[in-house]
């Protein structure tokens, strides 16, 4: 399966280059087979692809976004009374150590496209294949493993998850399609932050 930011990213190009060479060809095809790509003509000119309903476009990308989400997740002893600051602290001494790392969810859309005025939980995506990675990521921070902490760690879903991150008001974040995905797993209050987060980026 191709990784969900591939797909858009070759879609629309919007923000970062699409895929080169094969990657791109083979993602172009797959969304041509989904319906989700037209083209004026068969060959020559005319015959580039443009999005046919972007709407229908996202929707796709959450579904594949939610087959590639990752099993392992680890909850850890963050007493952030502010979870933005805390998640760009914490990123900073990751970074610093020359790991990748990227928050998503609701404290991602805070820095996003603010809409919550709480943000109870931090999700983060590291640079880690196992739990014993995670945990080696969480006591570097001065955190430990506990059951309902307030920063939950995970490995990134896909590579291109992890090389397209960006920087908003201070804070590393997922692409915004994969941001959308995410908080649409996060009951009401991440549906609304997932709508809110898709009609500024769409409108910017």
């Amino acid at each position: 399966m191709r990784a969900p930011e591939a797909i858009w990213g070759t879609a629309t190009k919007r923000r970062r280059p699409a895929p080169r060479g094969s990657t791109a060809a083979n993602c172009r095809r797959h969304l041509s087979d989904l319906g989700l790509l037209t083209a004026g003509a068969r060959r020559g000119r005319k015959a580039g692809r443009a999005v046919a309903d972007p709407a229908h476009l996202l929707e796709a990308y959450v579904v594949e976004a939610h087959r590639a989400q990752p099993a392992l997740r680890m909850s850890v002893s963050a007493l952030w009374r502010d979870p933005l600051e805390g998640a760009i602290r914490a990123g900073q001494t990751w970074e610093d150590a020359g790991t990748a790392w990227a928050a998503t969810g609701l404290v991602a859309a805070a820095a996003v496209a603010p809409l919550v005025t709480t943000v109870g939980t931090a999700e983060v995506y590291v640079d880690a294949d196992s739990a014993a990675e995670l945990e080696n990521l969480a006591r570097a921070v001065d955190l430990r493993p506990i059951e309902g902490g307030r920063l939950v760690l995970a490995p990134f879903p896909t590579r291109p998850a992890k090389q397209l991150t960006t920087i908003e008001n201070g804070l590393r974040v997922v692409p915004w399609p994969r941001l959308v995905a995410d908080l649409r797993r996060s009951g009401v209050r991440g549906e609304d932050a997932a709508e809110h987060v898709r009609e500024k980026m769409q409108r910017d």
